[in-house]
């Protein structure tokens, strides 16, 4: 639907960002800004918003249904992985092997970055794997989300992933409405990594912090929280997956780490094996290399597949270890679909929000009037502040680069004429949009983060903030001075990654003296655990 609806179009996303914020129930908030983008699409007319909304629903379930399964079919693996004693079994074996807190961070950062293929596949795997571990730690999950959340999509960015062969054809449609000939969609995408700046310093800074444990803001006090009183979560938090209280206690009768790592194992082969088969068997494949592969799978279905492997691997597990009995084995399938019940609906209300927010022509509208006429060094920042606003009030980076990417290489080339800055506007564009991306409440991404660190939502999106503004401020700063200087960037990297080291030894010294915390609180990283 076509129209210009001006200022009305950032309707949806305020209330809904705003009543996230006030209210904390993510999914009455997600149906507000639904029904107030319909209000505006129906021209006021409550009963035409309220049918429009129940449409927007059903739609948005049906062409996702795919992912929802995958949710579904993830929670009864994740059923099947506790209550066979797999995550108690796993949790013990690492007090021998991960000897401090540093380790267990560093760990979980490491295997986000492995994981990179799919963000969501970072979430489910990682979240899975070290969830019950961090507990066991005492890391708080407002810190374990975080890693989950900035390991995903920044890995899924850079390496190789679904996002690169999307980004690649969103670059082409840039080129081609820039009627630039000169360099392939391809060429155009390796031009802009050193651009993708967030990816870069996320991925590092990430890293920087789980071996420094230098946090600061609410993160910090998240952490001394986990630390001194071995909470996971805050008092009366509402954690998005609380597999203890769901699923009641684990048997431990027979606990062994092959329940844990075999479903799991079973469902990343499944998962990898089914992103090549569906990129192979694509009779739309263009070529024979890994970018055409990549770019013909689909990594949905390959994620929904993986899966239900994952569940039947715990299935047989249960009736050949005879640790269940098949009545067990039954009630634990249908207590997995129920575990996943509430994570589904927020995803479809997600989902659904950001449809509405597209239909009202946001993306448009943040770019037109936020644009405007610019001296050409400040080009490079307002394409970042853009498609940060753009992925901020919708909630998907997939979406802001749909919007943003052809936008920014036509506007690039119409001011410069040069094709290597125009092209190196893409990693501007892919910078804001995860940035925006992980401080959006409404973020399916982020929200999938949630789930599977077990974090209340709304505290996730809270301490991830600062640490997200902290790199996005320190690239806004490099993007001007590469905007009127043309400097490399390969200059500029590693003086944003001096910039950020300093920044977060500023920062922790600066909130440990406002909270009141003792200075010997990072000798927690690297003390044994007890």
């Amino acid at each position: 639907m076509e129209a210009n609806f001006g200022i009305l179009t950032l309707i949806p996303p305020v209330v809904a960002i705003a009543l996230c914020f006030a209210t904390k129930q993510v999914l009455l908030s997600m149906f507000a800004g639904l029904f107030a983008g319909a209000l505006v699409m129906c021209h006021f007319n409550p009963l035409s918003a309220a049918a429009y909304s129940l449409d927007a629903i059903a739609v948005n379930m049906a062409d996702n249904i795919i992912l929802l399964l995958f949710t579904l079919f993830m929670g009864v693996g994740i059923s099947f992985i506790w209550r066979l004693g797999g995550s108690y079994a796993l949790a013990e074996a690492a007090k021998q092997k991960f000897k401090k807190r540093r380790s267990v961070c560093l760990g979980t950062w490491g295997l986000g970055i492995l994981c990179s293929v799919n963000d969501c596949l970072v979430s489910a795997v990682d979240g899975n794997v070290f969830r019950d571990i961090c507990k066991d730690y005492r890391i708080s999950s407002e810190k374990f989300s975080y890693v989950l959340d900035a390991t995903a999509a920044p890995a899924a960015a850079f390496f190789i992933s679904d996002w690169i062969a999307y980004q690649i054809s969103m670059i082409g449609q840039g080129l081609d409405a820039a009627g630039i000939t000169e360099i392939t969609p391809v060429s155009a995408y390796i031009n802009g990594l050193p651009f993708n700046m967030y990816s870069i310093f996320t991925l590092i800074f990430v890293g920087m912090m789980m071996y420094t444990g230098r946090d600061y803001g609410p993160m910090l006090k998240a952490e001394v929280r986990a630390l001194t009183t071995g909470e996971f979560t805050r008092p009366g938090a509402k954690p998005m997956l609380d597999v203890g209280s769901e699923l009641g206690e684990a048997k431990k009768t027979k606990p062994m780490v092959r329940c844990f790592v075999l479903p799991i194992a079973v469902a990343f082969v499944i998962i990898i094996s089914g992103i090549l088969y569906t990129g192979l068997t694509n009779p739309a494949r263009t070529g024979s290399d890994i970018m055409a592969i990549l770019d013909a799978c689909d990594a949905q279905l390959a994620l929904y597949w993986g899966s239900f492997g994952m569940a039947v691997t715990g299935i047989v597990l249960a009736l050949a270890t005879r640790i269940m009995t098949f009545e067990e084995t039954m009630n634990t399938i249908v207590d997995g679909f129920k575990l996943m019940a509430m994570t589904g609906a927020i995803l479809v209300m997600a989902w659904s929000l950001a449809a509405v927010t597209q239909s009202l022509g946001l993306g448009d509208f943040v770019a037109h009037y936020v644009g405007g006429s610019v001296p050409t060094g400040l080009l490079p920042l307002l394409v970042l502040i853009c498609s940060c606003l753009v992925a901020f009030a919708t909630g998907t980076s997939w979406g802001t680069m749909a919007i943003m990417t052809p936008l920014a290489i036509q506007l690039g080339y119409a001011v410069t004429g040069d094709i290597t800055f125009s092209t190196g506007m893409t990693g501007a564009v892919l910078s804001g949009a995860i940035f925006g991306d992980h401080c959006s409440p409404v973020s399916d991404t982020t929200v999938m983060a949630s789930i599977f660190s077990g974090a209340d939502h709304i505290d996730h999106v809270g301490t991830q903030v600062p640490y997200s503004v902290t790199v996005i401020s320190v690239i806004a700063v490099l993007y001007v001075v590469f905007g009127f200087t043309r400097v490399s960037p390969f200059v500029l990297l590693p003086i944003g990654l001096v910039a950020l080291y300093f920044l977060q030894i500023i920062l922790h010294k600066y909130y440990m003296k406002k909270y009141n915390i003792d200075p010997n609180y990072t000798k927690y990283m690297t003390a044994d655990h007890k």
